[in-house]
This record gives C-alpha cells, sequence and structure tokens, in this order.
C-alpha cells in the first residue's frame, strides 16, 4: 500500500484529493490533516486526523510542527508527504524524512521558497532574469510613496498597493484619487482607495513595515496551473478570468514567460503563476507571482482533460511518466457553483496509527 499525506492547507486540498480518487489504483492511500475538525477535506480522505493547535508563528512553534509532522509520517508509514503549511521549515530538514523513507514535495529549496513568497526579492530577482513584470517599488515611509506615485502618474499609469506577503488578494488596494473613504468603507470588495487615504494609513504604521507600489494593469488576467520538474515546465493548463466565467487556454504567450519564470528559479511540483496583460493586447503580459503551491481553482484544469493533483502525485511516485500525460485541449468555459457539502465530524486520535 503506497500513501500519500496532505497536512493543513487551503480548502482547494479537498478537490485535490477528489480528483487524485478519481484516477488512482486501489493501492493507493491518500491521508489529510487539518487543524479545524469541520475542513471538509477530512471527510475526503482514506484517512483523516485533527492536527493540534501548534503555534508556528515562532521559530519554536515551527520547529515543533515539524517534529509533529516526522512522527505523523512515521507512524502512518508515509510514501509521499504533499506539503502544505510550513514549506519552508520543512525544506530545511528534508533529508530527516528521507532518512525515514518519506519523500517530500516541494517545490523548490527552502531559499527559493524563501525568495519566491517574498513579492518584493520576487520581483528584483524576476526582473533580473529578463521576466516581464509590472513596474515595482517597495516603499518604507510616506516620502517614498509619494515619490513611486509621482513616478507612475509620469509615466501616465495607475497605482495600486499590495503586500510582499499574503494570499488571495489580502491587502491589495488599487488607487483612484476620485473615491471618497466612505464609499471605500461601503465597496471594500473593490479593493480602491484614495491615495491621501491610503498615505495617512501609511504615515500612521508602525516603523518596519513594508508595501510594495505598482503600476496597475488593466488588461485580461489569468492563472496558470502547472506540473513543472527541477526548472522545466512539463504541462500547463491557464484560466482567462472573463468576469464570472474563466476560459480554459493551452497556449499563448503566458506559457513562454512560465517557462523562463520555472527555469529562472529551477521550480519543481505542482504550481500557480498569475499573469495580467497591461492594455488590450495578449502580447504586453506581465507575470505577477508565483504560488508555490496548487491554486484553488486547479480543479477547473479538469475540463482540458488533464487532471494535475493526479499526475503530479504520479510523477512524485514513480507511478507514470512524463510522456503519459495527455495533451490538454483549451477552449472550455468554466465558472464556480456553490455546494453544500455534509461535514460527517472528525474524532480521530492524532497519532492513531
Amino acid at each position: 500500500m503506497t500513501r500519500i499525506w496532505f497536512n493543513e492547507g487551503y480548502s482547494g486540498i479537498r478537490d485535490a484529493v477528489q480528483m487524485i480518487g478519481e484516477a488512482r489504483g486501489a493501492d493507493l492511500h491518500v491521508l489529510a490533516s487539518h487543524r479545524d475538525p469541520s475542513a471538509p477535506v477530512l471527510d475526503v480522505a482514506d484517512r483523516s486526523w485533527v492536527e493540534p493547535a501548534i503555534d508556528r508563528r515562532g521559530e519554536r512553534g515551527r520547529a515543533a510542527y515539524v517534529e509533529y509532522c516526522l512522527e505523523m509520517c512515521r507512524i502512518h508509514a508515509v510514501d509521499l508527504f504533499v506539503v502544505q503549511r510550513g514549506r519552508t521549515d520543512m525544506a530545511e530538514r528534508r533529508e530527516e524524512f528521507e532518512r525515514i523513507g518519506t519523500r517530500i514535495a516541494l517545490t523548490g529549496s527552502a531559499e527559493t521558497l524563501r525568495l519566491v513568497d517574498d513579492k518584493g526579492r520576487f520581483f528584483d530577482a524576476a526582473c533580473a532574469a529578463d521576466i516581464p513584470m509590472p513596474w515595482t517599488r517597495e516603499i518604507a515611509d510616506v516620502a517614498a510613496f509619494d515619490s513611486a506615485c509621482a513616478e507612475l502618474s509620469a509615466r501616465g499609469k495607475a497605482a495600486c498597493v499590495k503586500p510582499p506577503h499574503g494570499v488571495f488578494g489580502a491587502g491589495f488596494w488599487r488607487l483612484d484619487p476620485l473615491l471618497s473613504l466612505f464609499d471605500t468603507f461601503m465597496n471594500a470588495e473593490n479593493h480602491c482607495v484614495a491615495p491621501a487615504a491610503m498615505r495617512s494609513a501609511i504615515s500612521a504604521a508602525s516603523p518596519g513595515f513594508r508595501l510594495l507600489v505598482l503600476e496597475y494593469l488593466p488588461g485580461d488576467e489569468w492563472s496558470l496551473d502547472c506540473i513543472c520538474r527541477e526548472g522545466r515546465l512539463v504541462v500547463g493548463v491557464a484560466r482567462r478570468k472573463l468576469g464570472r466565467a474563466q476560459r480554459i487556454e493551452v497556449e499563448g504567450p503566458i506559457f513562454e514567460i512560465a517557462r523562463r519564470a520555472v527555469a529562472a528559479f529551477g521550480l519543481s511540483g505542482l504550481i500557480n503563476l498569475q499573469f495580467k496583460a497591461a492594455g488590450d493586447s495578449d502580447e504586453d503580459v506581465r507575470l505577477l507571482e508565483i504560488n508555490l503551491r496548487m491554486s484553488g481553482g486547479c480543479l477547473y484544469t479538469r475540463y482540458s482533460g488533464v487532471n494535475l493533483p493526479w499526475w503530479h502525485v504520479a510523477l512524485e511516485l514513480g507511478l507514470a511518466e512524463e510522456g503519459q500525460i495527455p495533451v490538454p485541449t483549451g477552449g472550455a468555459m468554466v465558472a464556480a457553483v456553490g455546494e453544500a457539502h455534509l461535514i460527517k465530524g472528525q474524532t480521530q486520535v492524532l497519532t492513531d496509527a
């Protein structure tokens, strides 16, 4: 019996477990864990458990979480650990997992993970690799904010801001000089704020904060999920975002940019890249960021004819070769549909073998 384990991750892990279940053989066992006993992924795995509430914000807590994961791999004889939370800490101790017979699926070295997860450092490294990026400046005070906004204005560009760390667009705001603070509060989901309001917030921020000021790109947006191995893009499926719907695409300028980015950072595994066009043309596209994990929308890629989560673990386990992966097809229109899920509840002992 071959066992793979997904530790606590985002909600899309449930979709990955289900997609793996659609393609696997009977001798592959999927394990899942989460701190939240009501997490839906716990109900779809072959075996699941609730993780202890380890505070991972400090160095001691992060080390304790790695020890916990090592113990779970021993107890459950995990063959492949598909790391979700704690990727950098696990990468630093990869050899300890290998010594107990557990292969650990990570997208890069600990230093690469730290670099790519820091959007400020990532921007500098991507530009050095000649990858097209939006104009970006990191600022740490009001004077730098004013200077960055003035330079963008001189270039005829609108501005936006975001923190160097974060997921799901947390902290992203487009700067709109015509917007009142009241209108911002009444429609926060629009993620627009007046520059004066942002400037006031920056002036009141604690010393040492970091913030990125970028050019706002008004064109189409793409999310590209791909499997890569040691700096090579093996297969990718993109979703062009068209309001409520998304169109599956398997070719175009973003794929060449993705190949260059994957090679520049030597990436492996199932990852996601975000792109946006500077205008109406698909030829002027910029890479926004790389997410060193599966995206929440990865389940839509099934409509290309390629089950990315399954092929990822199949390649990691040596159950398949790259040449066996089907060639994806584009053109399908996909959209999110709400679905209720009955939670069965989890009471399994944390370290029950």
